[in-house]
């Protein structure tokens, strides 16, 4: 309710995100949320801190072995 009340004083701006039904990954995450609009901006900061203001599509893509392979 709270987050109603911010966008329509005019304190925030709304966006859209649309997830495509195969994605299930993403759309199992987001189930899984209490507040999927704070996660994704929780989300977005964590990536400008790692990588600035870059567009993430587009960027290199390092894969990182997993715990179990060090």
């Amino acid at each position: 309710m709270m987050a109603k009340m911010e966008a329509a004083d005019g304190t925030s701006e709304r966006k859209r995100i649309s997830i495509p039904k195969v994605d299930t990954s993403v759309l199992d995450w987001w189930e899984r949320q209490h507040d999927a609009g704070m996660s994704i901006r929780f989300l977005i900061r964590r990536e400008i801190e790692r990588s600035g203001y870059t567009d993430i599509v587009h960027g290199r893509v390092e894969q990182r072995l997993r715990n179990d392979e060090v």
